[in-house]
């Protein structure tokens, strides 16, 4: 029998181990970009981010396999939530409506820490050598949202065209947004721009009147 609050005990110290996991994660990571941006990429060592972070080389492999991995500290868990909430919105809505809803709602997440986000992508443009450790988490977040599109239109993810073209449209737009909202000086709400974005796919990239009558 179980004894009245073994449960909740037990519930309160993994809850704690918890919270000292994430810590310990950001902790490295936050040492990682900083390094990496005062020093570069290259010249930073999984040594010194351990030494900075306050832990063994040992807790270093425990929470990422490379520095790469730690400066651009990318969710493994993500790919599957963005799934998630795709495969969540409302049968009749149209394709591209779920994904700027959820790319939105990821957007608001990831701008909670605006500095980090903008850094990580500026390190990834100036940057080759992390190149391929960006793009293996963006292909996970591509397929599985190219998997729940398909599901939703009830098409075959690898032999029809449709869920890879439209997730490429919204993944490019959202990332044009995103560039956009950076570059100007983040004078714009990031959401504000993406719905702008989505609009004109949703249009069919109708040109704004200005440059209609430049063409004519």
């Amino acid at each position: 029998m179980q004894l009245p609050g073994a449960d909740g005990g037990n519930t309160a110290d993994g809850g704690r181990r918890e919270r000292k996991k994430q810590a310990t994660r950001r902790a490295l990571a936050d040492a990682a970009l900083r390094l990496a941006a005062e020093l570069g990429p290259a010249h930073v060592t999984i040594e010194a981010i351990s030494e900075a972070a306050d832990v063994s080389l040992r807790t270093f492999f425990n929470y990422f396999g490379s520095k790469e991995e730690a400066i651009l500290n990318a969710d493994p868990c993500r790919p599957a939530e963005l799934r998630a909430r795709v495969e969540s919105r409302p049968c009749a809505e149209p394709p591209l409506e779920a994904l700027r809803v959820t790319l939105t709602e990821e957007s608001t997440t990831q701008t909670g820490d605006a500095e980090a986000w903008s850094l990580k992508m500026r390190l990834v443009r100036e940057h080759p050598s992390l190149v391929p450790r960006y793009l293996a988490g963006y292909a996970d977040a591509e397929r599985g949202l190219i998997e729940a599109v398909a599901a939703r239109v009830g098409a075959d993810p690898d032999a029809d065209l449709y869920p890879s073209l439209v997730v490429a449209a919204a993944l490019n737009a959202a990332r044009i947004a995103v560039h956009h909202w950076d570059a100007t000086g983040r004078t714009k709400p990031l959401p504000t721009l993406l719905r702008t974005a989505f609009d004109g796919l949703a249009a069919g990239l109708v040109p704004p009147p200005r440059s209609r009558s430049r063409i004519t």
